[in-house]
């Protein structure tokens, strides 16, 4: 079924890490899909690139890990968008890197304090752009539920550690569960104000996360890839459907899925009367603040 974009015209859309890998694919995917995109990332000279190559595509210089930096972020973003809205926020800025807390020291060496700079980008960025996207949403779409809300969407970019084992990254796998946790808090409450959450977590894809190496051993054991395009695809199809609310989608290799990504069903218990029945009363009992959830 062709992909129809009228949801993304003319919607101006943050992208952290959007100057490499699927960070870029996803801006690629939404300019071509009419889309107003702010590229957020370190990396100036790719971002200044594809901001002069781009047409509806503005750079800005941002560390995630920091604070200031991302109010300067949506501030900037603001100011780029015709009606001064944000509508999308898509939190990809992530590392992966050799885990200092899985690494063992030596025989006869005592443990050295462990370098946490995955924990930094992945999770405590993420939820500074959480922070700033919900703000932004509700601002734009007020405190109180009505038909006049406009769609507005977060994305927050998990990975198949988000849910599958992944040998000897600890650090890495703690954030990408995080994802999931941070839309299972988030999903019902962000509805209410017209805003919707969701996670894409890719499967293995070739771009500059690992190294050659990496990649090279991954081939050599008969696994299969994901493709950036597949993941853009997913991308617009969740920014597309605005009934798509508190779901996981798995970009995958084609064996599993034709399309190349699938909603995988992981996060309701559907068929699991006993958790289905622990949530229920977990919802019930949540704290409420001047007659909502909060």
């Amino acid at each position: 079924m062709d992909m129809e974009s009228q949801n993304l015209k003319n919607k101006t859309t943050i992208v952290t890490g959007g100057a490499n890998g699927l960070g870029e694919a996803y801006v690629r995917a939404l300019v071509a899909a009419g889309a107003l995109v702010v590229i957020a990332d370190l990396d100036v000279l790719k971002g200044r690139k594809l901001e002069e190559e781009l047409t509806g595509a503005k750079f800005i210089e941002c560390d995630t890990t920091n604070w200031d930096d991302q109010v300067r972020l949506f501030e900037a973003a603001a100011s780029f968008s015709p009606n001064g809205k944000i509508s999308f926020v898509v939190a990809n800025a992530g590392i992966h890197r050799k885990d200092e807390v899985f690494a063992y020291a030596g025989d006869g060496k005592a443990p050295e304090k462990p370098d946490l700079a995955t924990i930094d980008v992945n999770l405590i960025g993420t939820l500074y752009t959480s922070k700033l996207a919900s703000h932004y949403f509700i601002k734009q779409n007020g405190q109180h539920s009505s038909e006049s809300q406009e769609d507005t969407c977060l994305i927050l970019i998990g990975s198949g550690a988000a849910f599958l084992d992944c040998p000897r990254a600890p650090q890495y796998c703690a954030t990408k569960w995080a994802m999931r946790g941070m839309m299972h808090s988030l999903r019902r409450t962000a509805y209410f104000y017209g805003s919707r959450v969701n996670v894409i977590s890719p499967w293995y894809v070739k771009t500059n996360i690992l190294s050659d190496e990496d990649f090279a051993h991954i081939t050599s054991v008969g696994v299969q890839f994901a493709e950036t395009s597949d993941a853009s695809q997913c991308l617009l199809h969740i920014l597309n459907d605005n009934t798509i609310n508190g779901r996981s989608y798995f970009i995958s290799g084609k064996k599993w899925s034709s399309k190349g990504y699938m909603d995988l069903d992981l996060e309701d218990y559907q068929g699991n009367s006993l958790v289905e029945s622990i949530q229920e009363d977990q919802v019930k009992s949540a704290p409420v603040e001047m007659g909502l959830f909060v």
